[in-house]
């Protein structure tokens, strides 16, 4: 048994290791290194420096918006979410899969008297809410620019994209709608499905299953909404436009939505299993900057970079810096209390 999960582990990271190098082959194959490095020593370090604190200003949000989702009325520690926070988050920019969604909560519940599951619950919440936006935000820019890239082979992909987007965002409304209206009923479907995972998982499940729903009862509580709903605006004024700041910092123009645009495609790319979205994210980046924005192949390359660069070394030196002092070792962020 701990040969073959050895084996399985081993397969894994040679398939992690071969994607990693297969998209980052693709972002780099016609560029010119030289013209690239001579493209990013011209960045503007102003606007470079403005793009950083944007990033880190993401975290102060998320940090509000989550203390809010888990206890409205006695919400956890300020330092013990943002540490749980920035460290789930750092974790996420260097590995190749969501580490944040399980390391928040086991954070968390390590430091407060805030359970596992029911932190968990609402990091679903989160989950669907930066959905939505996300969502709506490229469904508007493709309406927007719906004649504008009319011409523009590529555009095709977008225009299916904003419908799958326009369907997915129905189906996570009738989803909200039916928890309201039909709770006990999917609570017990909940339940049913819970009966096929282990024994010792099935209270955390429900409890999951609670938390979750429990969270969609802040709609009722006016200041705790109007908390969550600015946090949101917040993350995602930062999430996009730290984009218009990197193309500043390297002396390019582009409209204010372009940002929407490239944030909604390197998202994709992030999904890709690699560590941090290397090579996927950069490619995701550099198709919409060559297609769409009349970049050449070296600023595209440049441009994603520094993209890359503005949005995660903030949240890995934060992270990292409280990780260390923390004291913390990897059994930390993988064990739940």
């Amino acid at each position: 048994m701990v040969q073959r999960r050895a084996l399985r582990r081993t397969l894994q990271l040679i398939a992690i290791a071969a994607l990693t190098i297969f998209f980052l082959y693709l972002f780099l194959r016609n560029a010119n290194l030289s013209d690239v490095w001579r493209i990013l020593k011209s960045t503007n370090p102003v606007w470079l420096a403005v793009g950083l604190l944007i990033n880190f200003s993401a975290l102060l949000f998320r940090t509000a918006r989550w203390r809010v989702l888990l206890d409205p009325d006695r919400p956890p520690p300020v330092y013990a979410t943002f540490f749980a926070t920035a460290v789930g988050y750092m974790l996420s920019a260097i590995l190749p899969v969501r580490a944040s969604d399980v390391a928040r909560p086991a954070l968390l519940a390590r430091r407060t008297d805030t359970r596992f599951s029911g932190a968990l619950g609402t990091v679903l919440t989160e989950r669907v809410l930066d959905l939505y936006i996300l969502l709506l935000l490229f469904v508007g820019f493709a309406i927007r620019r719906w004649t504008t890239f009319a011409d523009n082979p590529w555009f095709f992909i977008v225009k299916a994209g904003a419908i799958a987007s326009v369907a997915i965002l129905i189906a996570l409304t009738l989803f909200v709608i039916g928890l309201y209206l039909f709770r006990p009923a999917i609570r017990r479907a909940h339940a049913v499905v819970g009966r096929l995972i282990p024994l010792r998982f099935r209270e955390s499940w429900m409890n999951f299953f609670d938390a979750f729903v429990e969270t969609l009862e802040i709609a009722r509580h006016t200041r705790a909404l109007t908390i969550v709903l600015m946090s949101t605006g917040g993350i995602w004024l930062c999430l996009t436009s730290q984009f218009i700041f990197t193309v500043l910092a390297l002396h390019r123009l582009l409209p204010l939505d372009s940002s929407i645009f490239v944030t909604g495609i390197t998202t994709v790319g992030m999904a890709i299993p690699t560590p941090g979205g290397i090579g996927g994210f950069h490619k995701a980046c550099q198709i919409v900057l060559t297609n769409f924005y009349g970049f050449d192949i070296d600023s595209s390359v440049a441009a994603a970079l520094l993209f890359h660069v503005v949005g995660t070394v903030p949240v890995v030196v934060t992270g990292l810096i409280l990780f260390v002092h923390e004291g913390l070792r990897w059994s930390d962020v993988t064990q739940k209390s």
